[in-house]
Protein backbone atom coordinates (compact mmCIF):
# COMPACT_ATOMS: atom_id res chain seq x y z
CA UNK A 1 0.00 0.00 0.00
CA UNK A 2 3.06 2.02 1.11
CA UNK A 3 4.55 1.30 -2.29
CA UNK A 4 1.77 2.48 -3.94
CA UNK A 5 1.15 5.82 -2.41
CA UNK A 6 4.80 6.77 -3.21
CA UNK A 7 4.25 5.99 -6.35
CA UNK A 8 1.20 7.59 -6.82
CA UNK A 9 3.11 10.81 -5.56
CA UNK A 10 5.78 10.45 -7.63
CA UNK A 11 3.18 10.00 -10.62
CA UNK A 12 1.45 13.81 -9.25
CA UNK A 13 4.88 15.28 -8.57
CA UNK A 14 5.64 14.37 -12.64
CA UNK A 15 2.87 15.50 -13.98
CA UNK A 16 2.94 18.80 -12.37
CA UNK A 17 6.33 19.15 -13.19
CA UNK A 18 5.81 18.68 -16.94
CA UNK A 19 3.01 20.96 -16.70
CA UNK A 20 4.99 23.79 -15.28
CA UNK A 21 7.81 22.91 -17.49
CA UNK A 22 5.46 22.96 -20.69
CA UNK A 23 4.21 26.68 -19.14
CA UNK A 24 7.51 27.90 -18.45
CA UNK A 25 8.41 26.88 -22.09
CA UNK A 26 5.64 28.54 -23.91
CA UNK A 27 6.09 31.92 -21.43
CA UNK A 28 10.10 31.92 -22.32
CA UNK A 29 8.75 32.70 -26.21
CA UNK A 30 7.37 35.66 -25.26
CA UNK A 31 10.08 38.48 -24.02
CA UNK A 32 10.05 38.88 -20.11
CA UNK A 33 9.99 43.00 -19.27
CA UNK A 34 11.70 43.77 -16.43
CA UNK A 35 11.03 47.00 -16.04
CA UNK A 36 9.93 50.08 -18.35
CA UNK A 37 12.69 51.60 -20.25
CA UNK A 38 13.87 55.22 -18.97
CA UNK A 39 12.89 57.87 -21.42
CA UNK A 40 15.83 60.44 -20.06
CA UNK A 41 18.80 60.08 -21.19
CA UNK A 42 21.93 62.18 -21.41
CA UNK A 43 22.62 64.76 -23.94
CA UNK A 44 24.45 68.14 -24.13
CA UNK A 45 22.87 71.77 -24.48
CA UNK A 46 24.19 71.55 -28.65
CA UNK A 47 22.42 68.46 -29.30
CA UNK A 48 18.72 69.78 -27.58
CA UNK A 49 19.47 72.67 -29.93
CA UNK A 50 20.14 70.52 -33.13
CA UNK A 51 17.35 67.52 -32.46
CA UNK A 52 14.66 69.50 -30.75
CA UNK A 53 15.44 73.33 -32.08
CA UNK A 54 15.26 74.57 -28.66
CA UNK A 55 17.56 76.81 -27.13
CA UNK A 56 18.17 77.77 -22.68
CA UNK A 57 20.39 79.24 -20.51
CA UNK A 58 21.85 78.08 -16.89
CA UNK A 59 22.26 81.06 -14.28
CA UNK A 60 25.78 81.99 -14.71
CA UNK A 61 26.54 80.84 -10.71
CA UNK A 62 24.42 77.36 -11.79
CA UNK A 63 27.23 74.48 -10.90
CA UNK A 64 26.85 70.51 -11.67
CA UNK A 65 25.11 71.11 -14.98
CA UNK A 66 23.58 68.07 -16.59
CA UNK A 67 21.76 68.16 -19.76
CA UNK A 68 18.93 65.16 -20.81
CA UNK A 69 15.94 65.03 -23.11
CA UNK A 70 13.17 63.18 -22.24
CA UNK A 71 11.06 60.82 -24.75
CA UNK A 72 13.04 62.78 -27.52
CA UNK A 73 10.45 65.61 -26.75
CA UNK A 74 11.72 67.55 -23.90
CA UNK A 75 14.82 69.05 -23.04
CA UNK A 76 15.91 69.31 -19.79
CA UNK A 77 18.77 70.69 -17.54
CA UNK A 78 19.61 69.75 -13.73
CA UNK A 79 21.94 71.85 -11.80
CA UNK A 80 22.29 73.54 -8.27
CA UNK A 81 21.34 77.49 -8.21
CA UNK A 82 22.01 78.89 -4.51
CA UNK A 83 22.27 75.86 -2.98
CA UNK A 84 19.11 74.39 -4.12
CA UNK A 85 18.69 71.79 -6.62
CA UNK A 86 17.24 72.85 -9.70
CA UNK A 87 15.87 71.60 -13.07
CA UNK A 88 14.45 73.51 -16.06
CA UNK A 89 12.18 71.46 -18.77
CA UNK A 90 11.43 73.26 -22.58
CA UNK A 91 8.72 71.38 -24.46
CA UNK A 92 7.98 72.46 -28.34
CA UNK A 93 4.34 72.38 -27.75
CA UNK A 94 0.84 73.22 -30.11
CA UNK A 95 -0.78 73.99 -27.22
CA UNK A 96 -3.03 76.99 -26.72
CA UNK A 97 -3.29 76.89 -23.08
CA UNK A 98 -0.59 76.59 -19.68
CA UNK A 99 0.75 73.22 -18.82
CA UNK A 100 2.68 71.91 -16.42
CA UNK A 101 5.64 70.17 -17.98
CA UNK A 102 7.47 70.27 -14.44
CA UNK A 103 7.03 66.86 -12.79
CA UNK A 104 6.68 67.86 -9.48
CA UNK A 105 3.22 67.19 -7.73
CA UNK A 106 2.07 69.10 -5.07
CA UNK A 107 -0.55 70.70 -3.48
CA UNK A 108 0.24 74.48 -3.57
CA UNK A 109 -0.39 76.43 -0.87
CA UNK A 110 1.12 79.91 -3.11
CA UNK A 111 0.18 80.78 -6.64
CA UNK A 112 1.15 84.29 -8.30
CA UNK A 113 0.91 85.19 -11.68
CA UNK A 114 4.27 86.36 -12.89
CA UNK A 115 6.09 87.99 -15.75
CA UNK A 116 9.07 85.88 -18.16
CA UNK A 117 10.16 88.03 -20.34
CA UNK A 118 7.03 89.25 -22.68
CA UNK A 119 5.11 85.59 -21.26
CA UNK A 120 2.70 85.69 -18.70
CA UNK A 121 3.63 82.93 -16.22
CA UNK A 122 2.63 81.18 -12.71
CA UNK A 123 4.68 80.49 -9.90
CA UNK A 124 3.77 78.41 -7.19
CA UNK A 125 5.47 77.37 -3.98
CA UNK A 126 4.80 75.70 -1.09
CA UNK A 127 6.48 73.32 1.85
CA UNK A 128 7.47 69.99 0.87
CA UNK A 129 7.17 67.42 3.98
CA UNK A 130 10.40 67.62 4.94
CA UNK A 131 9.82 71.62 5.68
CA UNK A 132 11.69 72.83 2.39
CA UNK A 133 10.04 75.74 0.30
CA UNK A 134 9.39 74.03 -3.39
CA UNK A 135 8.02 75.10 -6.04
CA UNK A 136 7.70 75.45 -9.87
CA UNK A 137 7.24 78.64 -12.67
CA UNK A 138 5.53 77.71 -15.79
CA UNK A 139 4.90 79.24 -18.71
CA UNK A 140 4.23 79.09 -22.37
CA UNK A 141 6.01 81.20 -24.91
CA UNK A 142 3.33 81.26 -27.89
CA UNK A 143 5.50 82.73 -30.61
CA UNK A 144 7.68 80.15 -30.80
CA UNK A 145 5.60 77.43 -29.27
CA UNK A 146 7.53 76.02 -26.60
CA UNK A 147 6.29 75.39 -23.33
CA UNK A 148 8.75 75.75 -20.18
CA UNK A 149 8.94 75.21 -16.61
CA UNK A 150 11.89 75.66 -13.89
CA UNK A 151 11.82 73.91 -10.37
CA UNK A 152 13.53 74.23 -7.25
CA UNK A 153 13.60 71.68 -4.63
CA UNK A 154 14.60 74.67 -1.78
CA UNK A 155 14.17 78.10 -0.96
CA UNK A 156 11.67 78.58 -3.56
CA UNK A 157 9.87 81.73 -3.02
CA UNK A 158 7.99 83.98 -6.04
CA UNK A 159 11.43 86.02 -6.17
CA UNK A 160 13.85 83.05 -6.18
CA UNK A 161 11.08 81.00 -9.19
CA UNK A 162 10.97 84.07 -11.12
CA UNK A 163 14.71 85.59 -11.25
CA UNK A 164 15.57 81.47 -12.09
CA UNK A 165 13.02 81.69 -14.77
CA UNK A 166 14.23 84.81 -16.23
CA UNK A 167 17.89 83.34 -15.84
CA UNK A 168 17.12 80.03 -17.96
CA UNK A 169 14.86 81.72 -20.87
CA UNK A 170 15.78 82.83 -24.08
CA UNK A 171 13.70 84.60 -26.26
CA UNK A 172 13.05 82.79 -29.35
CA UNK A 173 12.16 85.55 -31.52
CA UNK A 174 11.54 88.92 -31.90
CA UNK A 175 12.52 92.02 -29.38
CA UNK A 176 11.03 92.08 -25.65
Amino acid sequence: MMKKLLMFAGVVVMICSCSSKKSFTTGASRQAVVGMPNPIRESTQAEILELLGIAFAVPESASDIRYAIIANETAQVDFMWRNAKCTCRVQPSSELELKDISGFYYTWKNEADVQVGYNDAKAKWTTDESGESVGICIWWDAAPGIMYSVSMKKNASKENLVELANAVYIQMQGDA
